[in-house]
């Protein structure tokens, strides 16, 4: 009989506890509901969105037919880069990579005006389609590998290319993101 009389106590206990837990559940879940309804959270604040200036409208960029002026038989440095102020841009251009340095700058005429679509060629090739052209502000930027070392630094060879123009090359070694603005003179 004492076994029953166990058996007995233990359902009771665990009915008992089963309850407890049951009351404390339904007590949670009525707590949770009524803490996250609007009218317990008050007035919600709408964010105010960030007013960006209009897109500037695409178009397709493309250097002017006609030949540019021959490559020249020397190269300048990153020393030749001139002062230049440009006017703001429409939006931010993003961000390089983490592991990129961006070179940049601005293409102007000889009265400090921007030149559009001047075409910047990497390396030996010639201006193609799909070059990088400088933008309606005189703009341009490449993001190139930061690699190398102090000892054995990477060369790049650009080329700024615009029929009418000389073209100059710039022969940089880049160790950061490095600014270059230049002037193109007529021919």
């Amino acid at each position: 009989m004492q076994g029953r009389e166990w058996l007995g106590r233990l359902d009771r206990r665990v009915l008992g506890g089963a309850a407890a837990v049951g009351l404390l559940l339904i007590g949670t879940l009525a707590f949770v509901l009524a803490t996250s309804s609007p009218a317990a959270r008050g007035p919600i604040a709408t964010p105010v969105p960030t007013v960006e200036p209009t897109e500037t409208p695409r178009r397709p960029r493309a250097t002017p037919p006609g030949t540019p002026a021959p490559r020249p038989a020397t190269f300048v440095g990153i020393a030749a880069s001139i002062p230049v102020s440009p006017p703001p841009a429409p939006r931010a251009t993003a961000s390089p990579e983490p592991g990129l340095w961006r070179i940049e700058g601005y293409v102007v005429d000889e009265q400090g005006k921007p030149i559009e679509n001047v075409c910047v060629v990497i390396g030996p090739t010639s201006c193609a389609p799909f070059s990088i052209k400088t933008d309606e502000r005189g703009h341009y930027f490449i993001d190139v590998a930061a690699v190398g070392s102090a000892t054995n630094l990477l060369q790049f060879d650009f080329y700024f290319e615009y029929p009418g123009r000389e073209t100059k090359w710039l022969r940089i070694s880049p160790q950061t993101s490095t600014v270059f603005n230049l002037v193109l003179r007529r021919t």
